[in-house]
Protein backbone atom coordinates (compact mmCIF):
# COMPACT_ATOMS: atom_id res chain seq x y z
CA UNK A 1 0.00 0.00 0.00
CA UNK A 2 1.35 3.28 -0.52
CA UNK A 3 2.64 5.71 1.55
CA UNK A 4 1.46 9.27 1.90
CA UNK A 5 4.68 11.00 1.21
CA UNK A 6 5.99 14.45 1.69
CA UNK A 7 5.93 16.96 -1.23
CA UNK A 8 8.64 17.04 -3.28
CA UNK A 9 8.82 13.03 -3.76
CA UNK A 10 9.47 12.01 -7.05
CA UNK A 11 8.73 8.16 -6.23
CA UNK A 12 6.17 6.23 -8.45
CA UNK A 13 3.67 6.36 -5.43
CA UNK A 14 2.48 9.78 -6.48
CA UNK A 15 0.24 8.19 -9.25
CA UNK A 16 -1.41 6.32 -6.69
CA UNK A 17 -2.18 9.16 -4.15
CA UNK A 18 -4.19 11.39 -7.11
CA UNK A 19 -7.26 10.87 -9.89
CA UNK A 20 -7.05 11.18 -13.42
CA UNK A 21 -7.86 15.25 -13.00
CA UNK A 22 -4.76 15.27 -10.66
CA UNK A 23 -6.93 15.79 -7.43
CA UNK A 24 -5.22 13.80 -4.30
CA UNK A 25 -7.34 10.72 -2.85
CA UNK A 26 -6.08 11.24 0.58
CA UNK A 27 -7.38 14.67 2.19
CA UNK A 28 -6.57 15.82 6.25
CA UNK A 29 -9.58 16.15 8.15
CA UNK A 30 -9.16 17.65 11.74
CA UNK A 31 -12.13 16.81 14.26
CA UNK A 32 -11.92 19.87 16.85
CA UNK A 33 -13.69 19.50 19.84
CA UNK A 34 -15.81 21.80 22.38
CA UNK A 35 -13.02 22.21 24.59
CA UNK A 36 -11.05 22.97 21.78
CA UNK A 37 -8.48 19.97 21.55
CA UNK A 38 -7.91 19.18 17.92
CA UNK A 39 -7.36 15.87 15.88
CA UNK A 40 -5.94 15.25 12.58
CA UNK A 41 -6.78 12.52 10.69
CA UNK A 42 -5.63 11.19 7.01
CA UNK A 43 -8.76 9.76 5.11
CA UNK A 44 -9.50 8.68 1.87
CA UNK A 45 -12.07 10.66 -0.33
CA UNK A 46 -13.75 7.68 -0.73
CA UNK A 47 -14.13 6.22 3.10
CA UNK A 48 -17.18 6.69 4.62
CA UNK A 49 -17.10 9.61 7.48
CA UNK A 50 -18.87 7.28 9.89
CA UNK A 51 -15.10 5.60 9.81
CA UNK A 52 -13.52 8.98 10.97
CA UNK A 53 -16.53 9.19 13.94
CA UNK A 54 -15.83 5.86 15.03
CA UNK A 55 -12.44 6.72 15.03
CA UNK A 56 -12.50 10.12 17.09
CA UNK A 57 -14.87 8.34 19.45
CA UNK A 58 -12.66 5.61 20.03
CA UNK A 59 -9.38 7.85 20.99
CA UNK A 60 -11.57 10.27 23.07
CA UNK A 61 -13.21 7.45 24.99
CA UNK A 62 -16.69 8.50 23.82
CA UNK A 63 -19.99 6.97 22.57
CA UNK A 64 -20.53 7.90 19.20
CA UNK A 65 -24.19 8.45 19.79
CA UNK A 66 -23.95 10.95 22.98
CA UNK A 67 -22.16 13.37 19.91
CA UNK A 68 -22.58 14.97 16.96
CA UNK A 69 -20.19 16.22 14.32
CA UNK A 70 -20.89 19.53 12.78
CA UNK A 71 -19.25 20.90 9.42
CA UNK A 72 -20.13 24.72 8.41
CA UNK A 73 -23.16 24.38 11.16
CA UNK A 74 -24.89 21.53 9.30
CA UNK A 75 -24.97 17.93 11.22
CA UNK A 76 -22.43 15.39 8.94
CA UNK A 77 -24.11 12.13 8.21
CA UNK A 78 -21.42 9.71 8.38
CA UNK A 79 -23.11 7.48 5.37
CA UNK A 80 -21.44 10.45 3.27
CA UNK A 81 -17.86 10.62 1.56
CA UNK A 82 -15.82 13.50 1.91
CA UNK A 83 -16.37 13.87 -1.19
CA UNK A 84 -20.25 14.06 -1.47
CA UNK A 85 -19.46 16.96 1.09
CA UNK A 86 -17.23 18.92 -0.59
CA UNK A 87 -14.73 18.50 2.16
CA UNK A 88 -10.78 19.92 0.90
CA UNK A 89 -7.95 19.58 2.15
CA UNK A 90 -7.63 21.09 5.48
CA UNK A 91 -11.67 20.99 6.58
CA UNK A 92 -12.23 20.93 10.19
CA UNK A 93 -14.91 19.34 11.78
CA UNK A 94 -16.41 19.82 15.45
CA UNK A 95 -17.46 17.83 17.41
CA UNK A 96 -20.21 18.44 19.85
CA UNK A 97 -21.86 16.85 22.79
CA UNK A 98 -26.01 16.27 22.02
CA UNK A 99 -28.25 17.83 24.21
CA UNK A 100 -31.78 17.23 24.57
CA UNK A 101 -34.44 18.95 26.46
CA UNK A 102 -34.44 22.76 26.93
CA UNK A 103 -38.06 22.82 26.94
CA UNK A 104 -40.39 25.47 28.82
CA UNK A 105 -39.96 24.72 32.83
CA UNK A 106 -43.13 25.03 34.63
CA UNK A 107 -43.03 26.75 37.87
CA UNK A 108 -45.90 26.77 40.54
CA UNK A 109 -47.90 29.27 40.57
CA UNK A 110 -47.37 31.50 43.81
CA UNK A 111 -51.19 32.51 45.60
CA UNK A 112 -51.41 35.05 48.75
CA UNK A 113 -50.96 31.38 51.16
CA UNK A 114 -47.21 31.29 49.89
CA UNK A 115 -46.45 34.54 50.83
Amino acid sequence: MPRFSAAGSSGGDDKALTTADGQSQIIQVCVKSQDGNKVVYNIKRNAKLIKLMHAYCRKKQLDIHTVRFIYEGHRVPGKYTSDQLNLEDGAEICCMFHQSGGGVCSMPKITSAFI
